[in-house]
């Protein structure tokens, strides 16, 4: 059974004048995922998701706070996208992403790498919004900063002992860069995994979107689409499909 096929019947069984026009969408652009230019694994997947119904998926390119703000107060369905439970937002059961997240750091301050436990008593720091305390062991100091830039350049200067961040990331603060150092004196490690969902809007029309979006992830998976979206951005198919379906 074809994904427009499918996903037609979906809508048919939550009512015709339940399909919705149109979901907003809200979030930072990271490379790769959600580029300006409409590119990226995220904005694929929601197009896969949501274009064969008919429906627009519009976008609203935000700060990661400032976009669960905005689904909470009802200017968006959804915000891509988080790993944790946000304060008034529903999250999807089917993941959009899933990665190892690394520590960039320099080499002379961790001479014997254990992990995330060489994180303990020792000061971290990243985005404002893109990690909590609970992603790591307990015993960290951390502060969040407002951007990757300033993250790499407080470890740089040797002001913090960790950034912590998504590996594509990490490569896009060290393009943005404008501090001299040399790479050859710091190392990038992984840390631990993650796994990145969607957080709808406790509305009606979230709900539909969200009901809409986990039954489409599980079409993709099981046609091949979904698979083809992720290869084409070099990234793995997150690990709930290949175990779960």
């Amino acid at each position: 059974m074809s994904v427009t096929i499918f996903l037609m019947m979906t809508c048919q069984a939550l009512g015709a004048d339940a399909t919705p026009k149109k979901v907003v969408v809200i979030g930072p652009s990271w490379e790769n995922f959600t580029n300006k230019d409409g590119t990226g694994l995220y904005h694929e997947l929601l197009r896969a998701a949501y274009a064969p119904l008919g429906i627009e998926v519009k976008r609203i390119y935000a700060p990661s706070e400032r976009a669960y703000e905005m689904v909470r107060r009802g200017r968006a369905d959804f915000m891509t996208c988080n790993d944790l439970p946000v304060p008034q937002l529903v999250p999807a059961s089917r993941p959009m992403y899933e990665n190892d997240f690394h520590a960039f750091f320099r080499k002379s301050n961790v001479p014997d790498w254990k992990g995330a436990k060489s994180l303990v008593g020792r000061e971290v720091v990243w985005r404002k919004g893109y990690y909590t305390p609970e992603n790591f062991p307990d015993g960290i100091r951390h502060r969040e900063l407002v951007s990757g830039a300033s993250c790499l350049g407080v470890v740089i200067l040797g002001r913090a002992d960790f950034y912590i961040d998504d590996i594509a990331l990490i490569r896009m603060s060290l393009k943005e860069n404008k501090m001299p150092f040399n790479m050859d004196d710091f190392a990038i490690r992984p840390v631990g995994k993650r796994a990145y969902y969607p957080m709808f809007a406790k509305t009606r029309l979230g709900e539909k979107a969200m009901k809409i979006y986990n039954d489409a992830m599980d079409v993709l998976y099981r046609s091949g689409e979904m698979k083809k979206i992720f290869d084409k951005w070099n990234f793995e198919v997150p690990t709930f499909y290949t175990h779960q379906l």
